[in-house]
């Protein structure tokens, strides 16, 4: 075997001397454009038009920005709305992925070859459709919910809950049964068992599938901008308002928009930070039960 392995070719792969400048040219352009706005936004002073060139240090702008426009409310509604939409979709999709996992119907194979076809749809495509199914809704009880955080929630769910499950199903998929049928002999019903067993060792993927959920949720303007009212605006539709409104029918201030581009980003950083120590940990626990 050492004489095999000895005597078999070693794949060669790019010199390290070549890996360290494009390791330094990627990341600096990656870092460049976000040097570059947290520079402008501590401009002491409004900066209109193409004049970005820096001009001293001040965080004047991250204080102006919460006057201009209801940023804290803004942050807030998408906060609330990313939230449910990640909790919503990681439930439902595990539970789902679990039964696609570990049982055989009539069916599956399509279920599962649709829930590509909906996860590949431009949003853009079905908007429209969905607009007119709502105002039949709403009409047809007489309830408004055009407008509120519950429907946004749903309606990033149609596209969160695909990805979720599929990649999810795949996961599970993976895991063995053996595991499973001890729970069963054990007492554990499915629901426990789903909850003590399958999902601490899925919880690295279930975590992967939020955070997607979160970040489609948080990024989104095409749907909030009309499915929202003025009291359930998210970040998105909120930047939106805050150019025209910073403007005044002229240009831009620049540094107060780069500094609310910073604030409104800071959510999704942070739990991107957290969530990656999160998940290397769950992956060691999982690969030590397993």
């Amino acid at each position: 075997m050492s004489t095999l392995a000895a005597t078999r070719p070693r794949r060669r792969g790019a010199p390290h001397w070549l890996l360290y400048p494009l390791a330094v040219a990627f990341a600096a352009l990656v870092l460049l454009p976000v040097g570059y706005l947290v520079l402008v936004s501590l401009q002491p002073r409004d900066v209109a038009g193409t004049t970005l060139a820096p001009d001293g240090l001040s965080l004047r702008a991250f204080a102006e920005v919460w006057q201009v426009v209801d940023l804290a409310g803004f942050l807030r509604n998408s906060l609330v709305v990313s939230a449910a939409t990640a909790v919503a979709s990681s439930v439902i999709g595990l539970a789902t992925a679990y039964v696609l996992a570990r049982f055989r119907f009539r069916g599956r194979e399509l279920f599962r070859t649709s829930l590509l076809a909906a996860y590949t749809t431009p949003g853009i495509v079905v908007m429209i459709p969905l607009y007119v199914v709502y105002v039949q809704i709403q009409n047809l009880f007489s309830v408004q919910i055009i407008g509120s955080l519950p429907l946004l929630v749903v309606t990033y769910l149609s596209f969160s809950l695909p990805y979720s499950i599929w990649m999810l199903t795949g996961y599970l998929a993976a895991l063995p049964e053996s595991i499973e049928e001890a729970a069963i002999i054990d007492g554990a019903g499915r629901i426990r068992m789903l909850a003590s067993v399958v999902l601490p060792l899925a919880l690295p993927a279930v975590v992967v599938t939020a955070v997607f959920s979160f970040v489609l949720a948080w990024n989104d303007v095409l749907f909030a901008s009309v499915l929202t009212s003025n009291d359930t605006r998210t970040v998105g539709v909120g930047m939106q308002i805050f150019v025209t409104t910073a403007a005044e029918g002229g240009l831009p201030q620049w540094n107060n928009l780069m500094a609310a581009g910073l604030v409104t980003a800071l959510p999704a950083v942070v739990l991107f930070i957290v969530i990656q120590r999160y998940l290397i940990s769950g992956l060691t626990a999982g690969s030590v039960k397993g």
